[in-house]
């Protein structure tokens, strides 16, 4: 296929045009994108607690909300301020009169009668209500108590950030602990199958014996590897819940150990519930919907405002064109301000009233049965958690004598083998009985700790 020269150059117009298109999109989406943070060095349980609820994008929209109901709130002031507007007429009709008003939502609505058939008008319209029968007023406290609201729900998410970073945490402690295991394991059949080499050579043993013990280095070298797999993807994890850099190079400086903690009693139990974000939350969003209840009583109760009018209007009408020259421009001017109290009676509006307060009832009814529903289902998670918690720590405990006794029975029948009394099977045995209590302790610590992190989030607590 023949290509000219001019077909050349338009083809490396083309081209470069392309790239820098695709070069102005690619720097468009860098300059948009935000880069992780990344950390460095060992990090505790909790420094991994305070990073999440830094960084954690439930966080930051839960404090968006909170935001947005703070500004509502002070949006609710604006009745008890003054409305004030300034507005300005330049009305040109052939039939009078005409109504105008002022454009914009401003409670400060300014109304205008033209009958001239040219009219330039400029005035000020102030406006002040006396009397809203309590509407504004409840208004405002049901904004101030969604605002409480949101902030109660913003402690609440950080809360539950909290125990998904401990619960991470704990999972690759775990995992690394596991390896540990794995780890320990290779090294003892390492030094038995040392052992059972010297032993082969003494004709101590049969060869069938060694070969076991290669096949069991081989299985136990599966393990690690398996091991080391599911710790780095719970790192993998536990770096995505904190929203850092996957690449960051962390350590993890906590281990699993049991540490115990004073449980609450009966009654300390209900404080934690009263406490608890989630039904302060809860609590706070009904007190809103009571306050709405009362503000929509308020549209029965007479409407009293203060209002203030200065006005200045030049008037014209085409009639005068056809006298004398010296009166075709002529115009005349009024000025002058009026204040007024005005009063409203709401008498009939198609029971919009009745509704918008039965509506309101009905919402306090929801909030009242919501609250009342996360206080059962907080008080559940608590009771709930402390008996978890008591059963893993039994747990703990008895891993432990598990371990201590595999322990000592290895131990025993280390030393019957190499003395050459005991057999294959029992140091196999034996050792199979001490990994599983070695895999049990860490289980018991981790599940230990597992349920020491819902107990803090069901008592509404980040550490």
């Amino acid at each position: 296929m023949a290509v000219t020269e001019g077909g050349r150059v338009g083809w490396r117009r083309t081209g470069a045009a392309a790239a820098l298109t695709a070069g102005g999109l690619l720097l468009a989406v860098t300059a948009q994108a935000q880069p992780l943070p990344r950390i460095e060095g060992p990090l505790t349980m909790e420094q991994a607690v305070d990073i999440a609820r830094q960084k954690s994008l439930r966080v930051k929209a839960a404090g968006a909300d909170a935001r947005v109901m703070d500004s509502m709130r002070r949006e609710a002031l604006a009745p008890f301020w003054p409305q004030l507007s300034a507005n300005g007429y330049f009305a040109d009709q052939r039939m009078a009169p005409n109504v105008y008003s002022s454009a914009g939502n401003t409670m400060a609505k300014n109304y205008q009668v033209f009958n001239s058939d040219q009219t330039r008008d400029g005035n000020f319209t102030a406006m002040y209500p006396l009397f809203s029968g309590g509407r504004d007023w409840y208004g405002y406290k049901a904004a101030v108590a969604r605002a409480d609201a949101g902030r109660q729900m913003l402690g609440g998410a950080e809360v539950d950030v909290a125990m998904q970073a401990r619960l991470d945490y704990i999972a690759t402690v775990r995992e690394e602990e596991n390896v540990r295991v794995t780890a320990d394991l290779l090294r003892d059949i390492d030094e038995r199958l040392r052992v059972s080499r010297e032993m082969l050579e003494a004709g101590r043993i049969p060869r069938y014996y060694l070969l076991r013990d290669e096949a069991e280095r081989a299985n136990v070298i599966q393990m690690n590897a398996m091991a080391r797999g599911r710790a780095e993807w719970a790192l993998v994890h536990l770096k995505t819940t904190l929203g850092v850099d996957l690449g960051s190079p962390i350590t993890l400086a906590d281990r699993l150990e049991f540490t115990p903690v004073t449980l609450p009693a009966e009654e300390g139990a209900h404080h934690a519930v009263e406490g608890h974000p989630e039904v302060k939350a809860a609590t706070k969003q009904r007190e809103a919907a009571a306050a709405e209840v009362r503000a929509a009583y308020g549209n029965y109760f007479p409407q009293v405002s203060l209002s203030y009018m200065y006005d200045w209007a030049w008037m014209k009408n085409r009639a005068w064109e056809s006298q004398a020259e010296n009166m075709r421009m002529r115009g005349d001017t009024s000025e002058g301000y009026s204040i007024g109290v005005v009063v409203t009676l709401p008498l009939f509006d198609g029971f919009m009233r009745e509704n918008a307060v039965n509506t309101a009832k009905t919402k306090l009814e929801r909030a009242g049965y919501a609250e009342e529903l996360v206080r059962q289902q907080i008080a559940r998670d608590v009771h709930h958690a402390v008996v978890m918690l008591r059963a893993a720590e039994k747990g703990v405990e008895a891993s432990r004598k598990g371990l201590e006794q595999s322990e000592e029975e290895f131990r025993i029948v280390k030393e019957r083998f190499e003395a050459g009394r005991g057999i294959q099977l029992e140091i196999l045995d034996a050792q199979v009985s001490l990994t599983r209590a070695r895999f049990n302790s860490v289980a018991a610590l981790a599940e230990y700790h597992t349920q020491l992190a819902m107990w803090l989030r069901a008592t509404g607590r980040t550490r």
